[in-house]
């Protein structure tokens, strides 16, 4: 099973998407393969081994940077670009999810990012990296 965290610092909006993800994992019949859960950013350090990646509201970027440096994270950790905070489809997230995965096992370090998307905040599309990345080589 994918266990996929959704992290902020004050838990409103992202403990309402964390709740809609798997309100739609439910609607796709995937319950027993993909799960979201809401996890405080401060909290993450102690929980993350409920989960096998954080996906961290862009606000947080600065705190996420300072303990990835600090090395207290054992599982990828990466920030929501904003333009798909808040319109990002489940599939969207578990297909950016398990290719940060992917990427994780080669070697990948925290603060998690794809190759071609270094700055987070400048990030511009509004799929998965994946189809992106298709879209792009098809286009």
């Amino acid at each position: 099973m994918l266990r996929i965290a959704i992290c902020c610092g004050g838990g409103f909006s992202s403990s309402a998407l964390a709740a809609h993800m798997e309100q739609e994992i439910k609607k796709q019949q995937l319950e027993d393969k993909i799960s979201f859960v809401f996890i405080p950013v401060h909290a993450l350090t102690e929980r993350q081994d409920e989960v096998d990646i954080a996906m961290v509201c862009p606000h947080s970027e600065y705190y996420v940077r300072q303990n990835s440096a600090k090395g207290v994270y054992r599982i990828p950790v990466t920030i929501i670009p904003p333009k798909l905070y808040g319109l990002m489809k489940a599939d969207a997230f578990i297909e950016d999810a398990q290719d940060l995965l992917e990427l994780w096992k080669q070697g990948g370090k925290n603060m998690m990012t794809f190759p071609e998307e270094p700055r987070p905040l400048a990030v511009k599309r509004g799929v998965s990296h994946r189809k992106w990345l298709e879209m792009k080589n098809n286009g």
